[in-house]
């Protein structure tokens, strides 16, 4: 029973979560601590599908590593259809949990504005065709001299480079953007490590 669980779920020694990856979207560090495989993706469909705290405290460690100061954490935001398919908000409830560990506050203040399509099945191109446009600053004052950007995945950076274009327009540009995860087949290593 042990060795399905493991298989089913491994445990967080199986994954290496302490990588040090860096990328940058228009001139904003981008660091994540692991490369997407098909055992931390088991740990983001916990967190994402299934609401799993477990999971969703192993990827709020691996985001808060590099976070070196108590700072707005934004969440990239959720559509609302899957919000209500899942019945809470996975990103939400990941910022929450990387602020504890941080001494960061929770900013959600981007949400999606249009209908989407479902980012999974698109190619890269179709992608950031998808979320032109489909983020916006939800009003309110907010504190700008630290914001970090956040979210479990990074595939193809559409949804970060749309949500750094919402907040920098709104004098809100982050001082970092943080993955759990990132994709190697379509972003690129861009910095040396």
């Amino acid at each position: 029973m042990g060795e399905l669980l493991e298989l089913l779920f491994p445990s967080e020694k199986t994954v290496e979560w302490t990588s040090v990856i860096k990328n940058t979207f228009n001139g904003i560090p981008l660091f994540s601590s692991s490369y997407y495989c098909a055992q931390n993706m088991k740990i983001i469909l916990g967190a994402k599908e299934d609401n799993d705290l477990r999971a969703r405290k192993i990827l709020a460690r691996a985001i808060a590593l590099h976070i070196e100061e108590p700072s707005l954490i934004v969440p990239i935001p959720s559509s609302p259809r899957a919000n209500r398919s899942r019945g809470y908000d996975h990103s939400a409830l990941l910022a929450k949990e990387v602020a504890k560990l941080t001494g960061g506050v929770v900013g959600q203040i981007l949400k999606v504005n249009r209908k989407i399509k479902d980012q999974t099945r698109l190619d890269s191109a179709s992608r950031f065709i998808n979320l032109s446009g489909a983020y916006s600053l939800i009003a309110g004052n907010y504190p700008g001299e630290r914001v970090v950007l956040i979210d479990d995945l990074v595939t193809t950076g559409a949804s970060m480079l749309e949500a750094i274009r919402v907040l920098g327009g709104a004098g809100l540009t982050p001082n970092r953007a943080v993955s759990a995860c990132i994709a190697t087949h379509h972003l690129p290593n861009t910095i040396s490590t």
